[in-house]
């Protein structure tokens, strides 16, 4: 039954076949009909037709393909008798090519003749081809019989005998045909194309005859050449694969047919997932519809298989039986034959699976006609150009699959063009081989010569820049010659030229299809030479021929596999070097094991599913728990990626590094992975190289995806979620990408914000094709002819291409360019995005009034403005690197970089790098040095890196970390905590530790050695080559160490952790403010100064409204900068009144002074104006920043609140212009230019001298140096270097005793003073013993008298001849001096700090928390402490802890600063307001007119006047009571305009007019002080030209930087003379004072004279006391010589006004000179010491008045009547 069932399915298919083949012959009789007499048609076969050429019957196809076939057969017959000819008759004699000295006989007969035959004998042979072929012309067989061109021996006059003598031919070169191919087949195979076969016993094909597998009629098969190495275990192998694979393709292939025939399985594939057989389609869309665990069930079916029989099957047996009789026999024969039947269908079916996949994915089904394929896309191209037989339309690309007929038009246009271009280059690299190059000039004018361009990619650097202009221009002209659309109007490709085209459209059609396909073959063709010439630098020839190539070195190194052989696509092996390559090889192996394990990683989950239990049962997290991919990174716990590092640095570190050194890459003696067979071990080793690469290129692609849908694989469809889906048919979306935002603007879904983006994108692109475009023009166009500005001389040849011409443009250039963009960016709106399509505005060269044609150019144009975005980037970068954004590196070599190419750190990808410029002045010690400071520095972030992780991930220390402190290693926090918890000596170990690393080596160790080697061998090697490789590791993880630790730091500052979830960090103030005005990407919230560490939501709305109002001004001001110089200033007059133009006044700075007290008085009004209008507090009830004024904001919250965003951070950004604007014009004169054009600068004059260092340069931030004067200059400097080394000692003074502890023993022993009782910092000043003090000043005057200073000398510098601070080697001399120049201005600021420290918490470090026992800390929480400065009492007042002393005092300070403010209120609102109308007195006749501003209205205001003042200061000062502890002691007297009902605001306004009235108290003593000094509270002295002062401007004593004093006014009568006598009687009093202060002190330092001061009233001179006291000591006949002396002085010398003696100048030349200036400036020296000493003498008298000693404690002097 079975039988009959089987014959009956068998005869139906029998039938059916017979039926399609008797259809198919039926409709194909009236086309061979049509040639049934045509040339070729010969007994006994007929017309022959095996390929269905003629199928379509068209005649005109056919006598061109017969003409063809009589060619080809010519061909043939001459190629099968130069095979046989030469076998017969011999070779011919003499040489074939006499000047290569090749004869004939040298030529092997056959294949072998290719390589051996000159490139001229080809030539040659083309050219008989070409001469042939064209000589007949091409359409031949349109007009006469194909194949006959007239030569009778061939055909003959007679039409019957050339008929017969053509088709005689015909079958002739049909035979021929077969006959070549056929030998060449043999050749290839033998080695000759005849001979028996058993002659070639060598053939490494004689080892697989009797193999498996070899049958008649074909035997031994092996196309590919698998065997030719004649190795049979690896040909058993590849059997072994052979078989198994026809096996998969035979279940694959039934695998397909069986459904279609018998129908699909009954019931449920996945009850589960509710799937049936049914739900299955059949073939490759079975392929997404198979569930996982199917998938899984297959492959672990194919593993089964694969490892039951063991991966070496084939060497031990059979290939392919693994006891399976069905398949195989008991019988040896029989399983052959079995397994030979068996690999023949294998084979089929690996052919018919290849075929049905093909087909199945090209038209939907694996069989069945196409004619039923209607919708396919593919159906719509079928008649289109370059639809072909055999292959028909072909686009495997799948570009055609959206079947847009106007899409497929372009690209087949662009294919043609491409074609051509390609067919031109394949020429280009063809020609010159054959015919050799040109003669004569390619550039004469740079001599260059034909025979100088070398062929192929060489070229391309010697080909000058005209040349490639004219190609590029070529290009261009065939390109917009035709119009961009051409294939929108015609065919594609077809512009009118009808040697390639022709008037006839079915030939046109014809040519263009062949041009086509001639084209695709020359694409193919160049991509293939360019491969070669990079590869072998020749794109043909013979690869034995390059036995230079560094490539060489490695083909038979690890993983050189067929059929790629060495592959090393990006160069690592380019400099031959076998021992990198060997540890390159060793990398990629564990990186590829690593992949592996990755991808598995991946995949493994999904389809087994996850472990059970618990990943950590400490934190309660399951396997479970853990996401697959990408989001599992933040579930596993640190302790998980420890194991994971851990075992990583265990595979690492176990084979040591240098493994591949001794033995083979990646073998570590696990002998499963490799092997103990030296041959197996390569074999293994080499395929686990190339699955670890296919791992590599997987797990990229398998992240890529999971970052971007959040899964490794399925169905883009189901990612319905995600954000980009948004965007999908937006502008810019296009194949093949797709949608493209690789840093996620828009994974928050916003449409409207990815539109601006769109359009803010394409206008940068436009910016960027324009800049690019303009790198590029000049170079290849030349320059503009004229002038560029005129009116400065400026040609446009004077512009220098690229970054150069920046400065080099005029300041209106700029402006007509920045004008230029204004005009386009306002022009179509601010937000034109909104309203219609995002760039396009209106200009239809750009877009078009066709929706779908506007959308593909803004698209076109996009995709082009980002390849200028990038382009003009790597411009901008090579030029600044090399000075030019093109042309060879090989070029620039001048440029400093040069000299730094071999250097240690100079490693490839990026070469050097030195991205600040470090080495611009080329100097090589200074690199060294900087280079070995970066590897120490590098060592120390690895360090601080290391010491960041290694706490979190292998816990704290174990114990004590100070046993003295009790402080445990456990106690210390991780991070930047740890700074405040490590107790001193800790910090004093690592600083002695950094001290002995740094000091150990000498700090020159650069010069005479490696940077960074000191040594130890770990680090470095003895090897120098091995030694540089470390080091130039060593500081690549340095540098990666560096920026590591930075972050870390950062983030450790902003979140609490250098690591973990910001989510984690809930407690974080920054948390509150995440959502308000100004937190805008990509930074998000930002407060750098912690000014919301409070995490009080009020105070940052205040401090976000006063921020914007500043930034408000900033802009205008940055505005009011640049503005007039673009726009020129305004016409006209400023101050009509004061004849003031707005011409006349300066930009910038300069400005401060010239506009009037009124146009200030405007300026403020109109601040004051804006400030009140909207209140103050409108923080509070509204949005910061919206007044109203719909303009800057919205009435639509949403866009407000993006508005006021734009203008917060545009303020920001103009708050920093301005201050660089300040800080430039201030420096230079103007907030903008060249520093070379300041050539009148008096910083000029100082630019060489000592510590002008970078990046700083000269640094005079106070103007010292603002006169010019040289000699001042040094002087100063001298000074500096001094002050900085007394602030080094000083600076060490406070640590050192900190650190190391005090000295043993005894500071004094006569005082019993030890060096333990004297505290450290301020407290040690009243501690140290006046001797102390003596030797200190001692020792400094020693240092300061010691060595001659005057200006011009050694000394003058700071060099005392002390060779360890200096050097005798001048340059040295001066670097050290610098370097000390430097530390000694950090250590000035340093000192100043630890004093002001040291003075407000008792201690110069440490945090104010430890000093409890601070008077202080009582006061923290009272009225007016506020950031930033705290708690404030410079004077002390609160230093006895007093805290009702302290309230009156603050309530006095808020008086007094209320005075202050109405006083300092006074002095201004007259000036701007003007005074009041009327009288102030009328019984007086005084008016308000008439009582001037300031100090001289004291005088004019009535007594009466006053008298009311007083009373209204009385009674709001009796008015309430004002005990300690009432409100009114506060400041708070009801008024709530003042203060508030509410005590937290009261106590806020309170405090801001606390801070309020300490600026008005400065102020008014400043104004006072101003006021009294020239007349005027304000304005520059310069303007009161009637000052007394304005006449003793030049006189002694007048020194900046006060200029002239005279605080008493003893000027103010304006006397000259009496002046001078004033003066002559200062410098005498300041003389008297000197001496009483030396007087006072000496004693106490050197103690008394010795002796009697009086023998006659037995007064010794210890008798004396010192002071007040010695008063009615001293004998009267003292007192009468100390009198005789002064009068002796007094009356000595002339000292009328206008002599020498009348301004102190005795002739006493060691006090004054005999140069004028130099006894000026003694004098002057010696009147500021006087003034001094007089404010000291009357200091020391009040004292010893006082307390009974001029210095000392009230605590001595127990016996003070004041005790």
């Amino acid at each position: 039954m079975e039988a009959s069932a089987t014959m009956a399915v068998a005869g139906a298919a029998l039938a059916a076949c017979l039926g399609r083949k008797a259809t198919a012959s039926a409709k194909h009789v009236v086309a061979l009909k049509a040639f049934e007499s045509e040339l070729g048609v010969q007994a006994p076969v007929g017309f022959w037709d095996p390929v269905g050429f003629t199928s379509d019957g068209d005649v005109s196809t056919f006598k061109r393909r017969r003409s063809v076939e009589l060619k080809h057969g010519r061909i043939s017959m001459m190629a099968a008798m130069g095979y046989i000819t030469p076998e017969i008759t011999g070779k011919l004699p003499g040489f074939l090519s006499p000047s290569a000295g090749l004869k004939f006989a040298d030529i092997p007969n056959g294949l072998a003749a290719v390589s051996k035959v000159p490139v001229a004998g080809w030539a040659q042979i083309a050219a008989y081809f070409g001469f042939v072929e064209f000589s007949g012309g091409f359409e031949d067989y349109k007009t006469g019989t194909p194949g006959d061109y007239g030569f009778k021996v061939l055909t003959s006059s007679d039409p019957e005998e050339k008929t017969k003598k053509l088709s005689a031919e015909l079958a002739n070169g049909r035979l021929a045909m077969m006959a070549i191919i056929g030998m060449f087949f043999q050749d290839g195979l033998t080695g000759s194309a005849w001979g028996d076969w058993a002659n070639y016993t060598a053939s490494p094909l004689r080892a697989f005859e009797s193999e498996l597998g070899v049958q008649a009629p074909v035997g031994f098969w092996d196309p590919v050449g698998f065997t030719s190495d004649g190795d049979v275990s690896t040909f058993k192998r590849r059997r072994s694969v052979e078989l198994k694979h026809g096996r998969i393709s035979m279940m694959a292939a039934m695998g397909y047919i069986t459904p279609e025939i018998t129908g699909k399985l009954p019931g449920f594939l996945s009850p589960s997932a509710g799937l049936k057989f049914a739900d299955i389609p059949n073939g490759l869309a079975a392929v997404s519809k198979v569930p996982v665990a199917g998938w899984a069930q297959i492959a672990a079916y194919f593993g089964f298989v694969e490892f039951s029989g063991g991966f070496e099957d084939y060497k031990t047996g059979t290939p392919g039986d693994y006891g399976f009789k069905v398949l195989t026999s008991s019988d040896p024969e029989e399983k052959t034959k079995k397994l030979s039947a068996e690999l023949a269908n294998g084979r089929l079916a690996m052919m018919a699976i290849i075929g049905m996949f093909f087909q199945d994915g090209l038209t939907g089904s694996a069989w069945g006609d196409w004619a039923n394929y209607t919708a396919s896309p593919l159906r719509a191209f079928e008649s289109e150009l370059g639809v072909q037989a055999p292959v028909g339309f072909w686009d495997p690309v799948g570009f055609t699959s959206d079947g847009d007929v106007s899409t497929f038009k372009r690209r087949r246009s662009v294919e043609l063009k491409h074609g051509r271009i390609s067919m031109m280059a394949a020429m280009g690299y063809i020609t010159p081989e054959i015919t050799g190059k040109l003669p004569g000039f390619l550039s004469p004018s740079a001599g260059l010569k034909f025979a100088d361009i070398p062929n192929g990619l060489a070229a391309v650097s010697k080909v000058p820049v005209a040349g490639w202009a004219q190609i590029a221009a070529y290009f261009g002209f065939v390109e917009f010659s035709g119009g961009f659309e051409d294939y929108k109007t015609g065919t594609p490709g077809d512009y009118g030229f009808k040697v390639l085209t022709s008037s006839d459209p079915e030939e046109k059609t014809k040519k263009l299809s062949a041009e086509l396909a001639n084209g695709r073959l020359a694409m193919m063709a160049i991509i293939g030479m360019f491969f070669q010439d990079g590869l072998s630098g020749s794109a043909w020839g013979d690869w034995a021929n390059y036995t230079a190539s560094p490539l060489r070195a490695f083909e038979s190194e690890l993983g050189v596999q067929a059929p790629v052989g060495f592959w090393d696509p990006v160069g690592f092996t380019s400099d031959g070097d076998v021992s990198t390559f060997k540890r390159r090889r060793s990398v990629e192996l564990k990186h590829g094991r690593i992949s592996m394990m990755a991808a598995m990683g991946y995949i493994t989950p999904e389809i087994t599913g996850k472990l059970p239990g618990f990943l950590s049962p400490s934190a309660g997290l399951k396997f479970a728990d853990i996401p697959n991919g990408l989001a599992a990174v933040s579930k596993v716990p640190v302790a998980g990626w420890a194991q994971i590092a851990a075992y990583f640095g265990f595979v690492e570190f176990s084979g040591g590094f240098e493994d591949y050194k001794t033995g083979t890459p990646g073998d570590y003696g696990f002998k499963v992975l490799t092997s103990s067979d030296p041959e197996e071990k390569t074999k293994k080793l080499s395929a686990e190289l190339a699955n670890g690469r296919l791992a590599m290129m997987a797990i990229i692609g398998m992240f890529f995806q999971d970052g971007l849908t959040g899964s490794a694989w399925g169905d883009w469809a189901n990612y319905t979620a995600s954000p980009l889906r948004a965007f999908e048919s937006e502008l810019g979306v296009q194949a093949p990408v797709g949608f493209w935002d690789p840093v996620g603007f828009t994974s928050d879904g916003d449409v409207s914000t990815f539109k601006r983006r769109r359009s803010v994108e394409l206008k940068h692109g436009r910016i960027s094709m324009m800049a690019a475009m303009g790198y590029i023009t000049p170079e290849i166009t030349g320059k503009l002819p004229g002038f560029l500005s005129p009116s400065s001389g400026l040609k446009f040849a004077d512009i220098p291409n690229g970054l150069a011409a920046v400065s080099k443009v005029p300041v209106a250039g700029w402006a007509q360019i920045a004008a230029y963009f204004g005009f386009v960016e306002f022009s179509g709106g601010f937000e034109d995005y909104k309203t219609g399509t995002p760039g396009d505005y209106g200009f239809k060269v750009l877009t078009s009034s066709d929706p779908e044609e506007k959308t593909k150019k803004l698209s076109a144009e996009l995709a082009n403005g980002r390849l200028a975005m990038m382009a003009i980037i790597g411009m901008f970068f090579q030029d600044g690197l090399t000075g030019s954004a093109w042309g060879d590196w090989a070029n620039y070599t001048a440029s400093p970089l040069r000299a730094f190419e071999s250097e240690l750190g100079v490693q490839a990808p990026v070469g050097f790098w030195d991205p600040v410029g470090f080495t611009s002045d080329g100097d090589v010690s200074t690199f060294k040095r900087r280079r070995s400071v970066e590897l120490k520095h590098g060592r120390i972030s690895m360090m601080a890196a290391m010491g960041y992780i290694t706490p979190e991930i292998t816990g704290k220390l174990p114990g004590f970390l100070s046993p003295s402190a009790g402080l445990k290693f456990a106690d210390i926090p991780n991070g930047l905590a740890a700074v405040s918890k490590v107790p001193v000596a800790g910090w004093a170990q690592i600083a002695a530790y950094f001290g002995f690393v740094e000091f150990s080596g000498g700090f020159e160790d650069y010069k005479t050695g490696t940077p960074g080697d000191y040594g130890f061998k770990v680090l470095t090697s003895s090897d120098p080559e091995e030694k540089t490789k470390k080091l130039s590791a060593e500081l690549a993880n340095g540098r990666l160490a560096m920026m590591a630790i930075i972050g870390m730091f950062f983030q450790d500052g902003l979140t609490g952790s250098a690591w973990g979830d910001w989510a984690n960090y809930t407690a974080s103030p920054l948390r509150a403010f995440e959502s308000e005005l100004g937190v805008q990407a990509p930074v998000g919230f930002w407060d750098p100064v912690g000014f919301t560490s409070d995490g009080d939501v009020a105070t940052f709305k205040r401090r976000r409204s006063v921020e914007l109002k500043h930034g408000r001004i900033s802009m205008m001001a940055a505005m009011g900068y640049i503005t007039p110089e673009i726009t020129g200033k305004l016409p006209g007059f400023l101050s009509p009144s004061a004849g003031l133009k707005f011409a006349d006044i300066p930009n910038g700075l300069a400005a401060v002074s010239k506009v009037p007290v009124a146009g200030w008085a405007q300026i403020a009004a109109y601040f004051g104006f804006v400030e009140f209008s909207g209140g103050f507090e409108d923080y509070k009830t509204g949005t910061p920043g919206d007044y109203g004024f719909k303009v800057l904001t919205s009435s639509d919250p949403e866009e407000k609140t993006k508005k006021l965003s734009a203008e917060l951070a545009n303020g920001r950004l103009a708050m920093m212009a301005i201050i660089g604007m300040f800080f430039q014009d201030g420096l230079t004169g103007s907030a903008w230019g060249d520093w070379a054009n300041y050539t009148a600068s008096p910083l000029r004059a100082f630019e060489s001298e000592l510590g002008v260092q970078p990046p700083v340069g000269f640094w005079d931030p106070v103007g010292f140096t603002a006169d010019g004067n040289a000699d001042v200059f040094a002087r100063r400097r001298q000074t500096e270097i001094k002050h900085g080394r007394i602030s080094m000692l000083a600076t060490m003074g406070y640590m050192t005793p900190e650190i190391t502890g005090k000295f043993p023993g005894y500071l004094s022993p006569s005082l019993g003073l030890k060096f333990a009782d004297v505290p450290n910092g301020l407290a040690a000043i009243s501690k140290v013993p006046v001797l102390g003090w003596a030797q200190i000043l001692a020792y400094m005057g020693f240092c300061e008298v010691s060595k001659p200073q005057s200006p011009g000398t050694p000394g003058a510098t700071g060099d005392f001849g002390w060779k360890v601070l200096t050097s005798t080697d001048p340059e040295e001399k001066k670097k050290k001096l610098a370097s000390e120049l430097a530390n000694g201005r950090l250590a000035m600021v340093a000192i100043m700090g630890m004093l002001f420290q040291d003075g407000v918490t008792g201690s110069a470090w440490g945090g104010l928390a430890l000093n409890t026992a601070s008077a202080w800390r009582a006061f923290e929480s009272e009225l007016g402490v506020q950031p930033p400065v705290g708690f404030w009492d410079p004077v002390g007042f609160t230093a006895d802890g007093n805290a009702d002393v302290f309230a009156r005092r603050r309530q006095t300070e808020i008086k007094h600063g209320r005075i202050s403010m109405l006083a300092t209120m006074g002095y201004m609102t007259p000036e701007i307001t003007g005074k009041f109308p009327g009288y102030l007195s009328p019984s007086l006749g005084l008016k308000f007119a008439d009582v001037p501003n300031g100090l001289a209205a004291i005088s004019k205001v009535p007594v009466l006047g006053w008298a009311q003042i007083l009373a209204y200061m009385g009674f709001c000062e009796v008015s309430k009571p004002q005990s300690p502890g009432t409100p009114g002691a506060a400041g708070d007297f009801g008024w709530k305009v003042l203060t508030s009902t509410d005590p937290e605001e009261k106590k806020k306004k309170l405090a801001s007019e606390l801070a309020n009235g300490r600026l008005a108290m400065v102020a008014i003593m400043g104004m006072l002080f101003q006021d009294g000094v020239t007349g005027s509270a304000w304005g520059g002295l310069a303007l009161n030209t009637a000052s007394a002062w304005r006449a003793f401007e030049s006189e002694l004593g007048v020194q900046p930087p006060v200029g002239f004093w005279d605080p008493v006014g003893f000027t103010a009568d304006g006397n000259a003379d009496v002046f001078a006598r004033r003066r002559q009687t200062e410098i005498k009093h300041g003389r008297i004072s000197m001496l009483a202060t030396m007087g006072y002190m000496t004693p106490e330092i050197t103690g008394k004279f010795p002796g009697y001061l009086s023998p006659s009233l037995g007064l010794k001179f210890a008798d004396v006391p010192n002071g007040l006291a010695a008063i009615s000591k001293v004998p009267v006949l003292g007192w009468a010589q100390i009198l005789a002396y002064m009068g002796f002085c007094e009356v000595s010398k002339p000292q009328s006004p206008g002599t020498p003696g009348a301004a102190g100048d005795f002739g006493w030349k060691v006090l004054t000179s005999t140069d004028p200036e130099e006894k000026k400036k003694k004098l002057a020296s010696e009147l500021a010491n006087g003034r001094l000493a007089m404010v000291a003498i009357m200091g020391m008298l009040f004292q010893d008045g006082v307390t009974g000693s001029a210095w000392g404690g009230l605590a001595l002097n127990t016996a003070s009547a004041w005790r």
